[in-house]
């Protein structure tokens, strides 16, 4: 069984099975098997390998061929392995847009994970799309929670039983709850997310007496995952994904262990457990990030030569020098951003509108003083998403502002607007005073509003800050376009912080 009897779980929950001795066997005759788990997450079909340059000299970083390169040195031990990646493998570079998410399954055909994950990006190009590249994954898929509602079935298997060293684990696949709040609503329109606490749930009894362990394999991010673990401690080992946070050692959560390699592929997870088959228990562990630099592994040829071939399909001239950046541009989630000020202003002059809003969670990369290309900015902006223009009153430009500084979504980046705020007043009640073109809000007066076609659609149907049937103005260009085009008008690029959200004391 999978759960464990009421003295393991005591010992778990004490957290000294750390200390519990390592041999083969202990005095009782528990037989203990010694596997490992490697596990990555949150790629964003990141490739190639980057080159960088330290006191030491230049090295490579990340990419498909170096991770490759890392299992395939972890195989030559004698220890059992498991290959896991907890999903969003789609969806960062060109390649991927290009080919509409074909390049990731072909290279995850030559990785092979022995089990995978599906995370929101998967859905980028929309659900039928993945529907038909998973037939093409040699790989098995799980996700236990996301149902299909055009066929009555889950949309993948929901689980997946291996026996890794004389181990029988049960992989149980999870996709975060808001997944309409993080994805183009026409993308999913046939899938809907289960309950994943009522869902694990389910498995853990179905399973109980078929394996000696469970692992989730989960794309909801960190704190989920600690909700998940503190509901629950039938589980052994949670394998997260989405949050893309960076765990140098894993975490221990009513008796869970919980672990994530950060994103990108600058690392790869190892995990070292040892099971008391007989108990069904996880008597010892160890865990780290591994990061995956040409300093600690060598680069698999034959998954670079397959990277290779998929970057000719990009061609040279995503890597032309188009401008020339002055200062270096960095995300904020929660927070005003130069680059964010950058893309909105771009976006505002490009469709002539009174202001404009830029999802933080849509620029993906920072980019750092020199030349710009191309490249960037499709890596900037991945997604493909077109610009349009809406009315809104003013009252209902405060609403969005409101949002923005609930702390519940990111802050969206602005332009042709200043906020005054309190973060410390009551929900609804932050914004203190909104200009909009130096002058204040006028509630009754309509204003035109440029943004992305997915962040109106969280307006209308996941926030309901603006009603379903506005009209809109579409324009027939991609985000990333727009920025090309900026770019080369302007050849030299400079922005920074302007305090267009403006904190104010209680």
């Amino acid at each position: 069984m999978g759960k464990p009897n009421q003295s393991a779980n005591f010992l778990r929950k004490a957290g000294i099975f750390l200390f519990i001795l390592s041999f083969s066997f202990v005095s009782s005759g528990w037989a203990q098997k010694h596997i490992r788990i490697l596990n990555w997450n949150d790629f964003h079909a990141k490739n190639m390998a980057i080159r960088k340059k330290d006191k030491k000299g230049s090295y490579s970083s990340g990419g498909a061929a170096l991770l490759e390169g890392a299992i395939l040195h972890f195989q030559q031990d004698s220890i059992p392995i498991v290959k896991v990646n907890a999903g969003d493998d789609f969806q960062g570079t060109p390649i991927s847009t290009i080919s509409r998410g074909a390049s990731q399954i072909r290279l995850l055909n030559l990785v092979h994970p022995d089990v995978f994950t599906i995370g929101n990006h998967e859905f980028d190009y929309g659900s039928y799309r993945l529907d038909s590249l998973l037939h093409r994954a040699h790989f098995n898929v799980i996700s236990a929670n996301l149902y299909n509602t055009d066929t009555g079935k889950l949309f993948a298997k929901p689980y997946q039983i291996l026996q890794i060293g004389g181990v029988k684990i049960g992989f149980i696949g999870l996709m975060l709850p808001d997944l309409p709040g993080v994805v183009l609503s026409k993308n999913i329109k046939n899938i809907k997310v289960l309950d994943e606490k009522r869902t694990v749930e389910k498995y853990v009894y179905l399973l109980a007496d078929s394996v000696d362990l469970f692992v989730v394999v989960s794309h909801m991010g960190i704190e989920y995952d600690r909700k998940l673990a503190a509901a629950n401690n039938a589980i052994d080992v949670i394998i997260g994904g989405h949050s893309h946070t960076v765990m140098k050692k894993p975490e221990v959560v009513n008796g869970v262990l919980i672990f994530q390699a950060g994103s990108y592929g600058r690392f790869l997870g190892k995990l070292d457990i040892w099971v008391d088959t007989q108990r069904d228990t996880i008597v010892r562990y160890r865990g780290k990030l591994m990061s995956l630099t040409s300093r600690n592994f060598t680069p698999d040829k034959k998954v670079q030569a397959a990277v290779d071939s998929l970057e000719l399909i990009v061609g040279k001239n995503l890597d032309r020098k188009i401008a020339e950046l002055k200062t270096n541009w960095i995300r904020r989630r929660n927070g005003e951003s130069n680059i964010g000020n950058w893309i909105a202003d771009a976006f505002r002059e490009y469709t002539g509108a009174d202001v404009a809003f830029q999802n933080s969670g849509g620029i993906r990369k920072n980019l750092y003083k020199g030349p710009v290309t191309k490249r960037d900015f499709w890596e900037v902006t991945p997604f493909s998403n077109t610009i349009l223009t809406f009315k809104a009153t003013g009252e209902e430009l405060l609403a969005i502002i409101e949002n923005s500084v609930s702390g519940k979504h990111g802050m969206q980046q602005i332009s042709g607007m200043k906020v005054f705020y309190n973060p410390n007043a009551p929900e609804n009640h932050k914004v203190t005073k909104l200009l909009v073109d130096g002058k204040t809000v006028n509630t009754k007066k309509e204003y035109s509003v440029a943004t992305l076609n997915f962040v109106f659609d969280k307006f209308v149907k996941n926030y309901r800050l603006i009603p379903e049937n506005r009209p809109v103005k579409k324009f027939n260009k991609l985000d990333r376009d727009v920025l090309i085009e900026m770019a080369q008008k302007q050849k030299i690029l400079f922005s920074r912080i302007e305090h267009r959200y403006k904190k104010v004391k209680d």
